[in-house]
């Protein structure tokens, strides 16, 4: 099957400890000189990654989880959390103290200061500048992601407070919640259908857990071999490391670089 067009996801598959790894940049390059459709496919939000995207030249994109897809500066599709949910969401996680960041489109919002233990580990992730904002006014509309910093023994609870979400786990202390269904395949799909390719011509490049559903959905899956072995049945082709020029070898045995 010819491929058209490849998604990459971004943390521990372009980047590795901060840094886009320099062989995946050029294995980009040498994509879109081919012609060869390339977009990322990402659980972080939009101010978190345009930065990348710049870099790499890439003007098609899916956020949060495929809560927003973006194509040539277009908005494709968006899936963002009911203003009810939002609410409930930030007096819930303000009365137990948990921190919590609310993404739009164009601003990163907090409820609360958040504590200084937490800047490492936001600041490994390229967070944007967090604005706190102590009152509800403006701050619940088109919330596409909240991420809440708490441990796994909270996951229960806050299911069941809210039906209407469900959580990425990205770290020991920190979740993804989204609306439920979310997937990255819903906006990566949208994706195509505005482009015009069909899926079984495209390929996604990922190393986790919210990468099974690019997977399932596209003709062709590639898991870093960083991933845990849990997800890798679900690829078609496992690379090597992201450290170990995982993208490009992967890229090369597909015969597209």
């Amino acid at each position: 099957m010819t491929i058209e067009f490849v998604f990459f996801d971004i943390d521990g598959t372009l980047v590795y400890n901060r840094n886009l790894v320099p062989s995946a940049i050029d294995a980009i390059r040498k994509l879109h000189a081919r012609g060869i459709g390339v977009a990322l496919c990402t659980g972080r939000s939009l101010l978190q990654t345009i930065e990348l995207q710049q870099r790499l030249g890439i003007d098609l994109a899916v956020y949060f989880n495929g809560g927003l897809a973006i194509a040539n500066h277009e908005v494709v599709s968006k899936r963002p959390l009911s203003a009810d949910v939002v609410r409930r969401a930030r007096t819930y996680f303000l009365e137990q103290r948990l921190p919590v960041v609310f993404h739009k489109r164009t601003e990163s919002v907090t409820p609360a200061q958040l504590p200084g233990p937490l800047h490492s580990l936001m600041q490994a992730y390229d967070y944007p500048e967090i604005r706190v904002n102590r009152t509800e006014e403006h701050s619940v509309d088109e919330v596409f992601q909240a991420n809440v910093f708490m441990t796994e023994d909270w996951d229960k609870e806050v299911l069941e407070l809210f039906p209407e979400c469900m959580i990425y786990r990205w770290h020991r202390e920190a979740i993804d919640l989204q609306k439920a269904g979310n997937d990255k395949s819903l906006g990566a799909l949208d994706v195509l259908r505005q482009i015009g390719i069909a899926p079984e011509h495209a390929v996604h490049f990922g190393d986790a857990w919210n990468d099974v559903g690019m997977f399932k959905a596209l003709g062709t899956g590639v898991v870093m071999g960083n991933a845990s072995n849990e997800i890798k049945p679900y690829a078609d082709y496992e690379t090597t490391r992201v450290d170990q020029d995982g993208v490009e070898r992967g890229l090369r045995h597909l015969g597209l670089i």
